[in-house]
């Protein structure tokens, strides 16, 4: 048997980790205990080479130290804290574009900090969007299970983090090549003739039908992933907007007469994804990810997250489902074929049936019912639309505190926007609906946002989101 040692920094102070590596049965031995095969060996050694490069506990315990003296919330700049280019091709990070990604920089500070989870750790993301903190937190070395009411979120997180032999990709991505077949039909979510010329339709329905007869599994889910990303750009679309709007005149006519041929483009994003899915932990892939953040643990249960870090949808802010539209039309994901079915699911929708506008019942704790007043006076809809949404938050974080181990934090990346001109303080909202639940302030930071695809600015009743908040919140030891 052969051993190495691995050194880590924490601040100013190393320490070794000893990984005992057996070639003989190609198994892992770490402090006597056999974990796994040596494709872990490879997943250790690289979270482990990150935490030398990029740790950050001496840093938050600065910042928390600052937080108790100054007794407010701390200013930084979460890209100065953690150095990385701009757009830069981490990983599987771009194998999908998806409106309001996180910032990046955000999970890797906190998943470099060694106070904030165990090396082994569970780390939750229960509106996990493509999956930025899951493949941050598989990257770290720690197991991770996520949450979003978005299946194409959930589709392009799943392929994100989940390693495929990339062999088996390329022939795969050959023979989906050489297939003819008949055309799949985009499903009727709304009229395709609007967005597609005759021919592109036809090219992306032969393009998913060859998908769908020659792949199957994991290697079918990266297949769909790479042809999602293709169809927006196929489309009449403004390539410039995350949620689809039709070009018009000359711009349009620009745009159609430089669009690629389907097969092309597939090809050229398809092959670039494969070297990025190659970059990953040999045979990683992530825990569960649910499809609504509110369902209960199952009966017998008990709490099994160490870390959860999130960034929660904002009140009538962004439209994901609506930005999802071409894709989950092509991929048929929405139930009925009705994107309406979709949103009735997410936190923060802004369409409300007549029968759906009843009384909202929110704990006046929270501190929000004066505001909401106020905006009912002006806009009754508006008012439905924040009120429910902090209803369905404390829903959300009943469930969410449920699954926290005693001990375990919450980082909670928010910020606030005016509601009809009115400002509503969705950060202190949302702080108080987790206190009250038992869950305790540790650190508030303030960063500016100076770019995240974030379309908050729509109408004469949304405002715009300038400033995000980050909270560390934590459950005390000894509490169920």
């Amino acid at each position: 048997m052969k051993s190495a040692t691995y050194l880590t920094v924490s601040g100013a102070t190393w320490f070794a980790r000893v990984i005992l590596f057996s070639e003989t049965n190609n198994t892992i031995v770490k402090t006597g205990e056999v974990v796994g095969k040596s494709s872990q060996l490879k997943l250790a050694y690289r979270a482990h080479i990150q935490r030398r490069f990029w740790d950050f506990t001496e840093k938050l315990e600065l910042l928390i130290a600052e937080y108790r003296s100054k007794g407010r919330a701390i200013e930084v700049d979460f890209r100065s804290l953690v150095h990385l280019g701009a757009g830069i091709d981490r990983y599987t990070h771009l194998i999908h574009p998806y409106p309001a990604k996180l910032l990046l920089n955000i999970p890797l500070f906190f998943l470099n900090s060694s106070q904030m989870c165990p090396p082994e750790g569970m780390v939750y993301d229960p509106f996990c969007g493509s999956g930025t903190v899951l493949l941050e937190a598989i990257l770290s070395g720690r197991p991770c299970i996520g949450s979003d009411s978005n299946p194409l979120a959930r589709q392009i997180a799943h392929a994100k983090t989940t390693w495929v032999d990339p062999k088996e990709l390329l022939q795969a991505i050959e023979h989906v090549l050489k297939f003819e077949g008949t055309a799949a039909l985009f499903t009727p979510v709304m009229d395709p003739t609007r967005w597609y010329s005759d021919d592109h339709q036809l090219q992306l329905g032969r393009l998913l039908s060859a998908i769908r007869t020659v792949c199957a599994g994991a290697i079918r889910a990266f297949m769909e992933v790479c042809f999602s990303a293709c169809v927006k750009r196929l489309s009449a679309a403004d390539p410039r907007l995350s949620v689809p709007v039709r070009l018009k005149g000359e711009a349009l006519a620009r745009h159609l007469e430089g669009l690629p041929n389907a097969r092309e483009l597939f090809l050229r994003i398809a092959t670039q994804n494969v070297s990025r899915i190659e970059k990953l932990p040999q045979g990683c892939t992530p825990g569960s990810i649910f499809n609504d953040v509110r369902e209960p643990l199952n009966q017998g249960a008990g709490p099994d997250v160490d870390l959860v870090l999130t960034s929660p949808p904002y009140a009538g802010a962004q439209k994901y489902i609506r930005a999802s539209s071409l894709s989950l039309g092509w991929l048929g994901l929405a139930p009925d074929a009705k994107l309406r079915n979709l949103e009735r699911l997410n936190i923060g929708r802004e369409h409300f049936a007549q029968t759906e506008l009843r009384d909202i019942g929110i704990d006046a704790r929270i501190g929000a019912d004066d505001i909401l007043e106020e905006i009912r006076s002006a806009n009754p809809l508006r008012a439905h639309i924040a009120g429910k949404y902090l209803e369905e938050m404390e829903h959300a974080a009943d469930a969410i505190v449920a699954r926290m181990k005693p001990g375990a934090k919450l980082v909670l990346i928010v910020g606030d926007n005016q509601v009809c001109g009115k400002s509503f303080t969705t950060t202190k909202f949302l702080q108080r609906i987790f206190e009250i639940r038992g869950l305790h302030t540790k650190l508030e930071l303030v960063d500016t946002i100076k770019s995240r695809g974030l379309m908050t600015k729509r109408n004469r009743t949304a405002g715009t989101i300038e400033r995000e908040h980050v909270y560390i919140l934590a459950k005390q030891r000894g509490e169920i």
